[in-house]
């Protein structure tokens, strides 16, 4: 297939759990029965269950898809899903923020539905991003790819916990766009997800990619001065687990303000 192997499998069951609303601790009741959910309450998990198995299927199906090289069909699924999400096609998706994505998707929803919606619209832009390049569209697959990368990247941010099984992976869509230059803002959330990741070595590669295209700036060295002072509260221990040494913080460091020197 070209451009790397379509998205992966996915856990209807796991990700339906994950989504539908915690339920507290039962509350004992005077015979000693817990508590019964409030009938909105079970309206609402049975949505969001149902709601996520829908789209689960959909992603299966335009995995299958993929798999025997049916591009045409897929895009026509992707395509249909995102505007059953978004209400907007492909072309539309793309030039849209992840301001503007996410003010569609947010309806009063808990941090995790949210997350989980975008991460969504996410593996649907890179399934998209596949079949266009299957069929020769190798701009458009960049920029399904790109914007796929961006909001899997504010996803990450979006709230805590494990990720669902049917999530892009961050690094299998920079394989995808090939080390083509990124915006400065994505460069930025690199570094971030690099350094969350515990990979001090690609978060500094990442962090001299949005250096260079802010063409450093003073508001782009205060995020690597800031960068170089977390590292540098780390133990070596840590700094070597994630590639990293203290020398390197120094060094840097240093060769941040050298380069701003020479951009001045």
């Amino acid at each position: 297939m070209a451009e790397g192997a379509p998205v992966g499998d996915f856990s209807p069951r796991g990700v339906a759990t994950r989504l539908a609303s915690k339920r507290p601790a039962g509350r004992l009741g005077a015979i000693g029965r817990p508590a019964r959910r409030s009938h909105a309450r079970m309206i609402r998990e049975d949505y969001l269950i149902g709601w996520i198995k829908r789209y689960l299927r959909w992603l299966a199906e335009i995995t299958g898809l993929l798999k025997v090289a049916d591009y045409e069909v897929a895009a026509r699924r992707a395509d249909l899903a995102l505007r059953e999400l978004l209400g907007l096609g492909a072309d539309s998706v793309t030039s849209l923020t992840e301001g503007e994505l996410l003010a569609r998707l947010t309806v009063d929803e808990p941090p995790l539905v949210v997350r989980d919606k975008c991460l969504l619209v996410a593996s649907l832009l890179e399934a998209l991003g596949v079949a266009a390049a299957g069929r020769g569209g190798g701009s458009f697959a960049r920029g399904c790819w790109l914007k796929a990368l961006q909001v899997a990247l504010g996803a990450q941010f979006t709230a805590g916990g494990a990720l669902p099984e049917f999530a892009p992976r961050v690094e299998t869509l920079l394989e995808r766009l090939g080390g083509a230059p990124l915006p400065a803002a994505t460069e930025a959330a690199l570094v971030l997800y690099h350094e969350q990741q515990q990979r001090y070595d690609r978060a500094e590669d990442a962090l001299f990619r949005f250096l260079e295209t802010a063409d450093y700036a003073e508001p782009a060295v205060e995020v690597a001065r800031a960068f170089y002072q977390r590292l540098g509260a780390l133990s070596d221990e840590a700094l070597a687990h994630g590639g990293f040494s203290r020398p390197e913080v120094a060094d840097g460091l240093a060769e941040v303000e050298r380069r701003r020197a020479e951009c001045r």
